[in-house]
């Protein structure tokens, strides 16, 4: 996937991006938090190779004001769970599956951002304290956010046992609790 971005005069940030699945071309835009539009067609025959189609997609969209996702302020989130031991139970297995899942189809398709990836064990709490973290890389953190907590109670995946943090990408201060279904204002990664 290979994805750009471009911010309005009213702030509002648009994305397009294309993938190949199945021997066809997907192309994908909207304003990011929204579902947008999608396109499918055979992979178009004058191209030769995906990196042609890539530089004529480059070319279409930079002329147009879009920047390469690298360019743009992302944020990390956490969304984090308790676990009752190192290595976690089943349940906390499957959990983790299906919430990188659902995240990365929310995430992906509203142009917000991707997963990437996930820890399990001890948190760096004194006390001590198991969780699992699934970590993602959106370009909107309010949005984000919001689409997080709002996939999570949707799909009924421990919504009242999550915590939600987040950090600037390029920079190494410490997360910030933004959501804790439990009200709690201690976070520790």
């Amino acid at each position: 996937m290979f994805t750009l971005y471009k911010k309005k005069p009213d702030g509002k940030l648009l994305y397009a991006e294309y993938w190949i699945e199945d021997g066809q071309l997907v192309e994908h835009a909207g304003t990011v938090g929204t579902l947008g539009t999608t396109s499918r067609i055979d992979f178009p025959a004058e191209y030769h190779h995906t990196n042609e189609f890539k530089r004529d997609f480059l070319s279409r969209y930079t002329s147009q004001g879009y920047e390469e996702a690298s360019k743009q302020e992302a944020v990390i989130l956490i969304i984090q769970y308790p676990m009752k031991s190192i290595s976690g139970s089943k349940r906390d297995l499957w959990l983790k599956d299906k919430v990188m899942e659902v995240l990365t189809s929310e995430l992906g398709w509203r142009g917000l951002g991707f997963i990437d990836g996930f820890d399990m064990g001890k948190t760096s709490n004194p006390v001590i304290q198991y969780a699992l973290n699934i970590y993602c890389h959106v370009v909107d953190e309010k949005l984000g956010i919001q689409a997080v907590k709002r996939v999570l109670r949707e799909t009924r995946l421990d919504y009242t046992q999550v915590k939600i943090a987040s950090r600037a990408m390029n920079c190494d201060t410490a997360y910030v609790l933004q959501y804790s279904a439990k009200k709690d204002s201690v976070f520790y990664v």
